[in-house]
């Protein structure tokens, strides 16, 4: 789920980046069930029911903008006539039509207040970059040199963690 998530995470630090600038108004990833409750449960927010056959994970990234206080000395109204506002960014993850606030940003300052629904960005950002993976090679390497095995093995911790639903 890093990989994926991080390319997310970096399209939205470019938009934050760049505003208007960047040209991306919506980014569509198409995937199976298994892959969508694996990502539901990375981020907490897996309902412990096999994802629909229309079931979607949406992030939506947010700006707030904050005005600066008034200006109270003669260089803070020479000051106020450079544009002044900041912004704050936040995402918001949709998981079958529903908001989901996300666990690791629960603590204060890590959502915005009255709304733990939108996850602070910096908070978001850096729960993925514990999520992704830095040197494949080493986190990903087979450990019994039996690729085939590894699979399997992978295969059936799959099973034994999000049970498919019976038809």
């Amino acid at each position: 789920m890093g990989p994926l998530l991080s390319d997310l995470t970096q399209k939205m630090q470019a938009k934050s980046e760049n505003g208007d600038a960047n040209p991306t108004k919506i980014l569509i990833h198409s995937t199976h069930d298994t892959c969508l409750a694996g990502l539901a449960s990375t981020l907490e927010v897996f309902d412990e029911k096999w994802p629909a056959f229309t079931a979607a994970i949406t992030f939506e990234l947010f700006k707030k903008r904050q005005q600066a206080p008034a200006p109270t000395s003669v260089w803070q109204n020479v000051l106020s006539l450079l544009p002044s506002s900041t912004s704050e960014h936040y995402v918001r993850v949709r998981y079958q039509n529903q908001n989901k606030a996300l666990p690791f940003c629960a603590e204060e300052g890590k959502h915005l207040p009255g709304h733990p629904e939108f996850c602070t960005f910096a908070a978001f950002r850096e729960r993925v970059k514990q999520l992704t993976p830095s040197d494949w090679e080493t986190e990903c390497a087979s450990t019994s040199g039996n690729k085939k095995k590894d699979r399997e093995e992978a295969q059936a911790a799959a099973a034994l963690t999000i049970p498919r639903p019976e038809h």
